[in-house]
C-alpha cells in the first residue's frame, strides 16, 4: 500500500510523537522538546523515552507500539543506530510519516553512510522519511517549532534549505527586513529520499504565503527539481538560491531555466534581498530612474550597465551637476528639487541619495518619506540607516533591487509569449544516415548527415553555439560571443531560436534553425556523437565535431566457481556484521572489515555503468498514431508542441461559440496569448497534450490533462465539428489516460457542465464515475480511478 501524502500531516498536524524526547540539558532531544513544550501549539506532543514513563511532567511510553491512536507526523532524534528498528516500528503501526531530525554535520562519516543505507531500505511504499537538519521544521503560524533555532516569527516568506546555517542566515535577513515566515524546513540534502521537489510539491498553494525562498540542490533529480519549480510558481513567485560553485556554463544553464520556469535566480545574500525587495514592495517596473544624490554619483553608471537599467542625471546649473545637488543639503531644498524631478513627465522614478555624515542627514530622508506618501511617483532612497522594503543602504542595492523587479516582469513576459511556427524548409537527418557516419568516425561524414556545414579549422570565431552533454543538466547547448554565454535545452523550440540569434546578432537564422532541429532529431533518436560546435565567422559557417569516447568494459578474464562465490558471499556478510558490533569497541577494526567486506562484494558483483544522465527538460512523448475518419481522410496524431502556437489559435477561432463556451467556460473567440503560451507549452514530465492533425496541418482534435496535485489531474478534450461522432474523442481520451497512467497519477478528473451531454457521455463510455458537483449546480464531476483502470485492461 502506498504512503499517500497528504499536506494536512505536516503543515496541520494535531498529533506529534517525539521518540528521543529528553530532560538532559542541551541534548537535541531536549532542546527541540522544550521548543515544543515552549511554544503556544495546540495539537498534542507524546513524548518516546526508553528509560523514563515521562519526560518534563509529560506521560512517556517506552516504545510506539504502546500509544494508544494514531498520530500525523512520528519525530526521531535519536541516534541513527536506531533507525531500523524505528522504521519497523512505524510499519508495524502504520504510523507512515516521519521525520529524521540530527546533528549530522557532528556525526561521524560512517554513521552518516548507515543511516542512508537504512532509510533508503525502508522509504517508500508504507513509509514516508525525511531527514532534516537540526533547524528542522517550523510552521510560525500555528506557533509550532521543531528545530534547535529560536522561533521564526510569522510572515509571508515559505523557507526550503539543504543546510541549518542557510536557514538562519536568511532568518536574520528576514528579520532586518521586518518579514516572517509561513513554513520552514531543513533537509539534509545528502540523506533525504524526500527531496527540495517532493517539499515543494507538499507546499502547495498557500494563502501565507506570498514568496518561496529554495535553497538549490544540484545533486537531486533535476528534472523533477524543475518541474515542481514551474508548477509552483503558476501560483507563488519562487527565488532559487544558489551556493554552490558555478562557472560561466552553470550559470547561462541556469538563467536558461529560470526563463523556462518563471523562477528568479541568485547566487548570494546580497541577491536574495534585493531580490525579496523587490517581490515583496510595490515598486514598478523601472527602467530610468532619475538621481538626486548630496555626493557626485557618475560612478554608478557601471552597476547600472550590469542591472540594464538606464540613470537619468539631471543637471540644471548652478543646482544640479549630473545629480549631484551639492554636499550640505537642506532638507527644504531637498523637498523643492525632488518635487521639480516628479513633476518632469519623463521621470519614472526618483531615487536619493544621502551619505551618513550629511547634515540633516536624518530629516532629509524623513522629507522624502513624507514626499513619497504624497505622490504616485516611486521615491526610493539610499541610506546606511534606511529601514523598510523601498529604503536601501547603499544606490548599488536599490539599482540591484530595480534589476529582479524588471527581471520578474520580463520572466512573466517570456510565459506569455507563445512561440512562432517553424518555418523554412528543415531536412530532417536519417537515423540509418548518422549511424553509418558515427561507425566511419569520420567527422565530415557525421556533418553532412546532420545537414551541417562543412568541417573546417578556424583560428577566431564572431560566435560558437556549442551542443554537449553536462554532468548534472544532460544535454546542451552553450552560446559564446563577445565574452558572454547564453545557454538552451532541449527540445529545442523556435522560441529559442529568436533568443539565441538575438543573443549573437545574427542576420539570418536558417543555418541555425538547421542546427537546432538536428539536434533535436539526434536527440529523439537517443544517438551520441560527441560534442557538435557550429561556429559563425562574418558570413562563413563551419562545423566542429569531436567525437565521443566510449569506454567498453573490461569482461573479466578468469570465472569464479560457484562454491567459491557462495563462501565469498557468506564471508562478507559476515565481516559487515563483525563491523557492527565492533564499531563502538574498536572502530579502526570495524573500519577495516568494513572495507574488506565491500571489497570482496565489488569482486563478486562489479558495479555496472552509471545511468545515463537524463536531460533536465522532459522530451516530447514519441507515440504518433494515425486515425482515419469515415470520409476516408487520415488524420495525424501527435503531442502537441510549443510552435502550434498558431494552429491551435486558429483550431479555438474555427469552433461554433457555444463549443468554445462548453470548453473554456467562458465567452470567447480566442484564448488570450498567455493562455494559448500555457497550453501549448506543457510540462511533459507531469502534464501531455495530443492533437490530431489533417492533412493540410489543421488541428481537429485535442486532448489534455494537467497537473492538480502529484496524485491527481484534470482534463479537457475539443474537437471539431467534422470530427464529432467519429470515434476519434475515444481514440483521444485514450492517450490522456494512458499517459496520466504512465506518469503515476492515481485519479483524473473533470469538471463538465450540464449542458454539455457529448462530453458527459464520452466520460462515462470511457469509465468516468459522473455525479452532480456538491459546489456549482450547473456543473457535473467526472472522476475516473486510473489504477483501477489499469488492471482491468490488463486483464482485458
Amino acid at each position: 500500500m502506498s504512503a499517500t501524502v497528504q499536506t494536512g500531516y505536516f503543515f496541520m498536524p494535531e498529533h506529534i510523537i517525539l521518540v528521543g524526547a529528553s530532560e538532559r540539558p542541551q541534548s537535541l532531544g531536549e532542546r527541540i522538546f522544550s521548543h515544543l513544550l515552549g511554544s503556544s501549539y495546540q495539537g498534542k506532543i507524546t513524548p518516546v523515552n526508553l528509560r523514563h514513563s515521562s519526560v518534563a511532567g509529560i506521560p512517556s511510553y517506552s516504545s510506539l507500539s504502546k500509544i494508544p491512536g494514531q498520530a500525523d507526523l512520528v519525530v526521531a532524534v535519536i541516534p541513527p543506530d536506531h533507525y531500523d528498528s524505528l522504521f519497523k516500528a512505524c510499519r508495524k503501526k502504520d504510523l507512515r510519516h516521519i521525520i529524521l531530525i540530527q546533528d549530522w554535520e557532528n556525526l561521524p562519516p560512517e554513521s552518516c553512510k548507515n543511516a542512508r543505507s537504512i532509510i533508503q531500505k525502508h522509504h517508500g511504499d508504507e513509509l514516508n522519511i525525511s531527514a532534516c537538519n537540526s533547524a528542522g521544521i517550523q510552521l510560525p503560524s500555528l506557533n509550532l517549532n521543531i528545530g534547535t533555532q529560536a522561533d521564526y516569527p510569522a510572515g509571508h516568506i515559505a523557507l526550503l534549505t539543504g543546510h541549518s546555517t542557510v536557514s538562519r542566515n536568511i532568518n536574520h535577513l528576514l528579520n532586518t527586513l521586518h518579514q516572517g515566515v509561513s513554513r520552514h524546513i531543513s533537509l539534509n540534502y545528502d540523506l533525504s529520499p524526500t527531496t527540495s521537489a517532493d517539499w515543494l510539491n507538499r507546499f502547495g498553494h498557500n494563502r501565507h504565503t506570498k514568496v518561496a525562498v529554495t535553497h538549490y540542490n544540484p545533486a537531486e533529480n533535476q528534472r523533477e527539481l524543475f518541474s515542481a519549480i514551474r508548477h509552483f510558481t503558476r501560483h507563488t513567485p519562487l527565488i532559487l538560491l544558489s551556493t554552490h560553485y558555478t562557472d560561466n556554463t552553470d550559470k547561462a544553464i541556469l538563467r536558461s531555466l529560470s526563463r523556462h520556469c518563471n523562477f528568479q535566480l541568485v547566487f548570494n545574500t546580497s541577491e536574495l534581498e534585493a531580490a525579496l525587495k523587490a517581490h515583496l514592495s510595490s515598486i514598478p517596473v523601472i527602467t530610468n530612474p532619475t538621481i538626486l544624490s548630496d555626493t557626485p554619483i557618475e560612478w554608478l553608471r557601471t552597476t547600472a550597465d550590469t542591472c540594464e537599467l538606464t540613470l537619468d542625471l539631471p543637471t540644471d546649473v548652478p543646482s544640479i551637476r549630473q545629480g549631484c545637488i551639492g554636499s550640505s543639503p537642506t532638507p527644504a531644498r531637498i523637498h523643492r528639487l525632488a518635487l521639480e524631478q516628479l513633476q518632469n513627465p519623463h521621470t519614472q522614478a526618483l531615487l536619493g541619495i544621502i551619505s551618513p555624515d550629511t547634515p540633516d542627514a536624518y530629516s532629509i530622508h524623513q522629507t522624502l518619506d513624507n514626499l513619497a506618501q504624497k505622490t504616485s511617483k516611486p521615491i526610493l532612497v539610499s541610506y546606511r540607516f534606511s529601514d523598510g522594503l523601498t529604503r536601501f543602504n547603499t544606490p548599488e542595492e536599490a539599482l540591484l533591487t530595480l534589476y529582479f523587479r524588471n527581471q520578474t516582469a520580463y520572466l512573466q513576459q517570456v510565459q506569455n509569449t507563445p512561440a512562432p511556427a517553424k518555418t523554412g524548409r528543415l531536412k530532417t537527418p536519417k537515423s540509418k544516415n548518422i549511424d553509418k557516419a558515427i561507425a566511419s568516425s569520420q567527422t565530415e561524414l557525421m556533418a553532412e548527415a546532420l545537414y551541417l556545414p562543412p568541417c573546417q579549422t578556424q583560428k577566431h570565431n564572431a560566435v560558437q553555439f556549442r551542443f554537449s552533454r553536462h554532468a548534472i543538466y544532460g544535454n546542451i547547448l552553450t552560446a559564446h560571443y563577445n565574452g558572454k554565454t547564453e545557454a538552451a535545452l532541449p527540445p529545442f523550440t523556435t522560441l529559442d531560436i529568436q533568443r539565441l540569434s538575438q543573443f549573437a546578432e545574427l542576420d539570418n537564422t536558417s543555418v541555425l534553425n538547421q542546427f537546432l532541429h538536428s539536434l533535436n532529431t539526434l536527440i529523439h533518436n537517443n544517438q551520441h556523437i560527441g560534442d557538435i560546435i557550429l561556429n559563425y565567422n562574418g558570413s562563413l559557417y563551419s562545423s566542429t565535431i569531436i567525437p565521443e569516447i566510449v569506454e567498453k568494459p573490461v569482461a573479466p578474464t578468469t570465472k569464479i566457481p560457484k562454491k567459491a562465490v557462495q563462501t565469498l558471499e557468506q564471508a562478507a556478510a559476515k565481516m559487515q556484521s563483525a563491523a557492527a558490533y565492533l564499531q563502538q569497541k574498536n572502530p579502526a577494526a570495524a573500519e577495516f572489515l568494513r572495507n574488506t567486506g565491500e571489497a570482496a562484494s565489488e569482486l563478486l558483483h562489479p558495479k555496472t555503468e552509471t545511468p545515463e544522465i537524463q536531460n533536465v527538460l522532459a522530451p516530447y512523448p514519441s507515440q504518433t498514431d494515425t486515425f482515419v475518419l469515415p470520409n476516408g481522410n487520415t488524420l495525424h496524431i501527435r503531442a502537441l508542441e510549443p510552435e502550434d502556437a498558431e494552429a491551435k489559435q486558429k483550431f479555438v477561432r474555427l469552433l461554433p461559440a457555444a463549443d468554445r463556451y462548453t470548453r473554456f467556460m467562458t465567452h470567447t473567440n480566442e484564448l488570450p496569448l498567455p493562455t494559448l503560451a500555457r497550453l501549448t507549452r506543457p510540462d511533459f514530465h507531469t502534464e501531455c497534450a495530443w492533437a490530431a492533425f489533417a492533412s493540410d496541418g489543421r488541428i481537429v482534435a485535442v486532448s489534455r490533462y494537467s497537473r492538480i496535485n502529484r496524485n491527481e489531474c484534470e482534463f479537457g478534450i475539443t474537437l471539431a465539428p467534422e470530427a464529432r461522432k467519429t470515434g476519434l474523442a475515444g481514440k483521444m481520451m485514450s492517450l490522456i489516460i494512458q499517459t496520466a497512467t504512465q506518469q503515476g497519477y492515481q485519479t483524473m478528473n473533470a469538471e463538465i457542465l450540464k449542458e454539455n451531454a457529448p462530453m458527459l457521455k464520452l466520460a462515462e463510455k470511457s469509465g468516468f464515475t459522473v455525479t452532480p458537483s456538491e459546489t456549482d449546480r450547473g456543473l457535473y464531476q467526472a472522476s475516473l480511478d486510473l489504477n483501477e483502470w489499469q488492471n482491468s485492461n490488463k486483464n482485458k
